[in-house]
């Protein structure tokens, strides 16, 4: 039985997009802080931070959190697809393959199950500075949206 859910476009809800990217920040921070000591944390943190982010950008575009949650759920190329449908750009070049990387692990929970040879096929450091990059092209895609409405007013 399938769930419907309707996408409201009609109200963002930017105080829960904001929390989300400040959370997507915080588990960056995360990964960063244990990618030398604990791999596999690392790259669970990321996945977070790759969800979080892609979500605070549809939730600030007007799409629920609930459409959110029962139509994308874990999965980082099926967010990162509709974040580009709802105009997302300035995404990190490496974006689309970290997250067809991460997400089908993720989306299972299973990030303990990677293959060495997935794992070794990603400079993790440079992975951290991906999704960086992503909350950063996040985070200016409200300013923007911020200034537009205040020159509109």
């Amino acid at each position: 039985m399938t769930r419907r859910v309707p996408r409201r476009r009609d109200g963002a809800d930017r105080l829960l997009a904001a929390t989300f990217l400040r959370n997507a920040a915080g588990f960056h921070q995360g990964a960063k802080a244990v990618l030398t000591r604990h791999h596999e944390g690392a790259r669970y943190f990321l996945a977070i931070a790759i969800e979080l982010a892609l979500k605070a950008y549809l939730l600030d575009r007007g799409i629920s959190d609930d459409w959110n949650r029962v139509y994308l759920r874990h999965d980082l190329v099926k967010a990162l697809r509709y974040a580009r449908r709802a105009g997302l750009t300035g995404a990190p070049a490496k974006l689309p393959e970290l997250a067809a990387l991460l997400s089908p692990y993720y989306k299972v929970h299973a990030i303990s199950e990677m293959s060495p040879t997935a794992i070794a096929s990603v400079c993790w450091s440079d992975a951290c500075t991906t999704v960086r990059d992503l909350i950063g092209a996040v985070a200016e895609a409200a300013r923007r949206r911020i200034s537009s409405e205040e020159g509109a007013a």
